[in-house]
């Protein structure tokens, strides 16, 4: 009765995963975005840059963070082949959704179009940055097929990509994720192979989250989650974020209150600037999530 019962669900979760929510991608409409703006000059655009840079220091403020997605949007415009501004697009409007637009009940439908716009700004990087890679999505590959052509130097726009598209899938609805999960597991497990300590040792943090908040049936293994987490945790321990995707999806998984209570208290009771001042937003944006998770606790453990 009980293997019945696992193969419903499984047959179910297959069944869901083809309704999944659809998106363009943009190698599916080859042009940049908002081509009817004017093209800036290569000072305007040198400026432009210098000062979507300020701006994004600044991003705690919504208005900053905005100008920095202005800025970041026209330097783009400008040169389409600038790969690495692309990155930056991606995820200035990352942080636009995940730390402003998330904690706004009217602002869930901005949330949800910040991380189209990075997912896709993610994805024009890549097709400035390899032509072969460009030429076979337009050709109708997977993303998982197309890696091979991909080096280390891909390692910032796949993850942003992963970032925007997993936050956007999970959003959208369960069908969707499920859609969606294992060509980010293959982008993710490109990343951790290619450049494993990637924005604080990233790679190992998605998949922390991976097998904690999967199902066993569909690979989920909490000690696995457990060593991904700590393998990110022990090279960049002051990065709040693994704190709160550990206790989130790997000590609530687990029923661990010790190590939830642990994690979060690392994070409400640490210093946002104790891993250097360029993470200080990143972190003060980790100390409100672990704040909400803090009050929902008692509904998190039985």
């Amino acid at each position: 009765m009980l293997g019945g019962t696992r193969a419903l669900a499984i047959a179910l979760v297959l069944a869901l995963g083809a309704c999944g929510g659809t998106r363009e991608a943009a190698w599916e409409d080859d042009t940049t975005a908002n081509q009817d703006q004017p093209a800036v000059s290569a000072a305007e655009a040198q400026s432009a840059l210098q000062q979507a840079d300020a701006a994004w220091a600044e991003r705690d403020d919504t208005a900053r963070l905005q100008a920095a997605i202005d800025g970041y949007t026209a330097v783009t415009q400008s040169n389409p082949e600038d790969y690495d501004t692309w990155v930056k697009l991606s995820r200035a409007h990352y942080f636009m959704a995940d730390c402003h637009d998330r904690f706004d009940e009217a602002k869930q439908e901005a949330m949800m179009e910040n991380f189209q716009a990075g997912t896709q700004a993610a994805e024009r990087g890549l097709m400035s940055l390899s032509p072969e890679f460009k030429e076979r999505m337009q050709n109708g590959s997977r993303v998982d097929q197309a890696l091979e052509v991909l080096g280390e130097s891909a390692v910032p726009a796949l993850y942003w990509r992963a970032s925007n598209l997993g936050k956007w899938a999970s959003a959208d609805s369960f069908a969707t994720l499920l859609s969606y999960k294992d060509e980010i597991r293959a982008v993710m497990a490109h990343c951790l192979e290619n450049d494993r300590d990637y924005f604080h040792w990233g790679p190992d943090r998605y998949f922390g989250v991976f097998f904690g908040r999967a199902p066993s049936f569909a690979g989920g293994d909490l000690e696995r989650s457990k060593t991904h987490f700590e393998a990110s945790l022990s090279r960049e321990p002051n990065y709040f974020g693994t704190h709160v995707l550990m206790a989130q999806d790997y000590a609530v998984k687990a029923q661990d209150r010790a190590v939830f209570d642990e994690h979060i208290n690392f994070v409400l009771n640490g210093d946002p600037m104790s891993a250097g001042p360029e993470l200080g937003p990143e972190n003060r944006c980790e100390v409100r999530k672990a704040r909400l998770l803090q009050e929902q606790a008692p509904t998190l453990f039985e």
